[in-house]
């Protein structure tokens, strides 16, 4: 069920009516039940696939918490990342094999011969969220071996930890500190329920009104560059750039918001990312629970910066392409995400190089240089994250400085005026006062009443017939 679909508000309206009038532990167990429905409306054999996951996940944790030092641990991992690298890297490796030998054995052929003959099926699934849920329950198997976690929670709670279904598919990542103390006391006050609201047509608004629209415009041009001139594809890029954010912002702003009106508060995704005035700062505000996942997971145990400089260089640009390749298993993401690595190893270069007090005026002149330059590198990067193919990527960008010919993209004030709109939602992003802490004045409440039914309009005008959720992928 997709969040922006008449079969969710359905589901979403039962749920929360229900929800709210059960007491107690039955609620845990009416959620958790609520959230599988939610995944098997997908796919019932890939919901009781991850079910099982969940199960040996919880009993494993168990284990592990009775001993750290347990063989269970490196079990745990095997079968997470195992499971991952099943569903979501087997065709890459597999493919990169054949490039290698040339073997026909290595052939996707010979791979569906062998699945339709032995299972039934042509090919292998990648289940909706895995990348997700395989983080979230990775990250709690870890922190339970290091002894930061000691909740020992019981399956239900465990279950909807990793089950909820506002950030299954799509994250935000919530970590155990950040979910479990919120189930002892479930009540949401009103100001939790008036903040839900208004982050669900917040999202609505990102991602149908903005995203949607963009999408049948860009596309075409990620899939192939070469019929379209030289502006198409600049504008292609920083079309993608304003698609992403509201996108992927969009998709948070409805879980959160869900989240809340469920009484649940999940993490913030998303700061003013496109403000940033450095890669580094950009990397503290975009997909803020990957950014801290990936330094706390990964980035921490090769020794981060408290090794030798040029061994912390290495460990950014290989912490980055990795996770780069998380997003997906091509090689447009792994050069992505080392380009994201080796931007900032010359980002701290550069900071231990010039590491002396500018006055006030300088620093605030470099901030404004500071974020032209970390969005045009964003926007310079997007064609490896977007782009089918290297050779798509690669083609965008000599095209776009090139000023190639080719056919002209049409409505770009469309690409213009969401360009503005997602600056301005940034810039807004910034601004805390009103409307989301003061939601008890009348004010803000008819702010709120008018923002929603703005919103509503918009929807009715401006819904281009919906598009997936671009993290969905992965």
């Amino acid at each position: 069920m997709k969040f922006t679909s008449l079969s969710f508000l359905l589901f979403f309206i039962v749920v929360y009516a229900l929800h709210w009038s059960i007491r107690g532990k039955f609620r845990l167990v009416f959620l958790f039940l609520a959230s599988f429905v939610f995944y098997a409306a997908w796919s019932i054999p890939f919901a009781f696939h991850f079910l099982t996951l969940v199960l040996i996940n919880h009993w494993l944790n168990k284990q592990i918490l009775k001993n750290k030092n347990s063989y269970w641990y490196p079990i745990s991992l095997l079968i997470n990342f195992g499971n991952l690298f099943l569903f979501k890297y087997f065709y890459f490796l597999w493919s990169l094999l054949f490039q290698i030998t040339g073997s026909l054995w290595f052939s996707n052929d010979s791979i569906q011969v062998f699945l339709n003959s032995q299972f039934g099926f042509d090919s292998i699934t990648l289940p909706l969220a895995i990348s997700f849920y395989t983080f979230q329950m990775v990250a709690y198997t870890i922190d339970v071996k290091r002894g930061n976690a000691n909740e020992n929670p019981s399956f239900l709670q465990f279950g909807l930890f990793i089950f909820f279904f506002p950030q299954l598919v799509a994250g935000p990542i919530v970590r155990h500190g950040e979910f479990f103390y919120q189930l002892e006391v479930w009540n949401a006050k009103k100001e939790q329920l008036f903040e839900g609201y208004y982050l669900v047509f917040l999202g609505l608004l990102k991602k149908v009104v903005i995203a949607d629209n963009l999408s049948s415009i860009i596309e075409p041009i990620f899939q192939n560059p070469d019929a379209y001139d030289g502006v198409s594809n600049a504008l292609a890029m920083f079309g993608y750039a304003a698609r992403v954010f509201c996108d992927f912002s969009g998709y948070t702003d409805l879980a959160r918001g869900l989240g809340k009106l469920l009484g649940i508060n999940l993490p913030e995704n998303f700061h003013a990312p496109y403000l940033s005035a450095s890669v580094r700062e950009l990397w503290t505000r975009w997909h803020m629970t990957l950014a801290t996942w990936i330094k706390d997971y990964i980035y921490f145990p090769l020794g981060g910066s408290r090794v030798s400089e040029w061994r912390g260089y290495f460990n950014l640009i290989l912490t980055f392409t990795l996770a780069g390749f998380w997003h997906g298993a091509n090689f447009t993401f792994i050069i992505w995400g080392f380009l994201h690595g080796l931007v900032l190893s010359i980002e701290r270069k550069v900071e231990i190089i010039t590491n002396k007090p500018k006055k006030e005026a300088v620093v605030l002149w470099k901030k404004w240089i500071g974020i032209v330059y970390t969005f045009l590198f964003f926007v310079l990067t997007i064609p490896f994250f977007n782009a089918p193919t290297v050779k798509n990527a690669v083609s965008m960008l000599v095209r776009s400085f090139g000023n190639a010919p080719g056919e002209r993209i049409g409505q770009i004030e469309k690409i213009l005026y969401s360009l503005l709109l997602t600056f301005l939602l940034n810039y807004l992003q910034t601004k805390h006062s009103f409307p989301r802490e003061s939601w008890t004045t009348k004010v803000s409440l008819l702010f709120l009443f008018l923002f929603s039914f703005v919103v509503t309009v918009l929807l009715g005008y401006l819904a281009p017939g919906g598009t997936e959720f671009i993290y969905f992928q992965f």
